[in-house]
């Protein structure tokens, strides 16, 4: 699953928001491998992103917003979209490629006042030497196929496999699918990476998707997903949790799209940093990550400066206005450093302080 470009508005928050994950010219030196469709090299896709931005400028909405999304086309529920709109005529659209060599467009006008939702789905077949913008100028009307109710749109698409790990669902560790090995393997190495005093993680035998984890004489479990006792563990420890099981499911290899925000906010930013690393080491062809962080270290990462975007917010007319900046517009030389452009402020994207000026004594 991939994801191309994506505008929103009304959604959320956003209003007229547009976030684009294509680049267009080939890197001869890349960190990051075969940044393209398997079997179509000209159709080039940012395959790591990290987002930056300061508080409330809308990473975990966007995730938010992208789930929604996957779940409306995996159901075909759409209840599902109006619960994302924050406006009473809210918008979506969103480009994609999940099986094969096809790139769909779903779009959607939202009236949330009058409960309904108008739907509208269009596709273009990739050839060997089509790229996004060509693909884009020959997308199809097929909203006829898709129309009345059911599951015709992801008969059409096929189903969306994704995994998402963000605050607000971090109770439940979506454990269903991930290889039993690969999990264990993954806990005792994150876990003994962030506590000592854990040690040992295994199986509960007799117990459904159960698993245990030992503590001086304190068993912690984890059942059917759900960490029981949190409240036992630090907040770096638990959120730890969250990331083991995420980084567990990279192995599953079925082509997932991933979306992890800021589950590294308690842990140290060397650990963050390492993990980071193991997920880029993870990712197969045709999958894509989106990884959130406020961890200005992450900037000196060796990555392609496509791979950064960063959202501001400002103020336009009395409303608030969030934007996406890709490193890559402003960044045209290869000596050119994201650091330097974040530090200088190029981006718009730190924080306002001078409201604390009042506080001056």
């Amino acid at each position: 699953m991939i994801v191309l470009n994506l505008e929103l508005r009304g959604i959320y928050g956003f209003d007229d928001f547009n976030i684009n994950f294509t680049y267009p010219k080939k890197l001869v030196k890349s960190i990051v491998g075969d940044e393209h469709l398997k079997g179509r090299e000209r159709f080039r896709y940012k395959k790591i992103n990290v987002l930056m931005g300061s508080n409330a400028t809308g990473k975990t909405s966007l995730g938010r917003a992208l789930l929604k999304i996957f779940n409306y086309i995996n159901t075909g529920n759409e209840a599902l979209l109006l619960e994302m709109a924050t406006e009473d005529r809210s918008y979506f659209m969103i480009d994609f490629v999940n099986e094969g060599f096809t790139m769909h467009r779903l779009g959607g006008n939202i009236n949330k006042a009058e409960g309904s939702v108008d739907v509208h789905y269009y596709a273009s077949e990739i050839g060997e030497l089509d790229f996004y913008e060509r693909c884009v100028e020959n997308l199809k009307d097929y909203t006829g196929e898709i129309e009345g109710k059911g599951l015709k749109l992801r008969k059409r698409v096929g189903e969306i496999n994704s995994r998402f790990a963000y605050p607000e669902i971090a109770t439940s560790l979506q454990t269903a699918g991930t290889e039993t090995n690969e999990l264990l393997k993954t806990f005792r190495a994150v876990l003994a990476t962030l506590d000592p005093t854990l040690t040992d993680i295994d199986i509960l035998q007799g117990a459904k998707d159960t698993f245990i984890i030992r503590r001086r004489g304190t068993d912690i479990l984890i059942q059917e997903g759900k960490l029981l006792d949190r409240e036992v563990l630090s907040t770096g420890t638990a959120e730890g949790i969250d990331v083991a099981v995420f980084l567990a499911a990279m192995m599953t290899k079925e082509k997932m799209f991933y979306y992890c925000d800021e589950c590294f906010l308690n842990i140290h930013s060397e650990i963050e940093k390492t993990i980071f690393g193991l997920m880029m080491e993870r990712i197969q062809d045709d999958e894509q990550l989106i990884f959130t962080t406020h961890n200005m270290e992450m900037l000196d990462l060796n990555l392609p400066k496509h791979s950064f975007t960063f959202l501001k917010k400002e103020v336009i007319d009395e409303e608030n206005k969030v934007t996406a900046v890709p490193a890559s517009s402003l960044l045209k030389k290869n000596t050119d450093s994201v650091r330097s452009a974040v530090d200088n402020d190029m981006f718009g994207t730190l924080p306002d302080l001078s409201r604390l000026d009042v506080l001056d004594v």
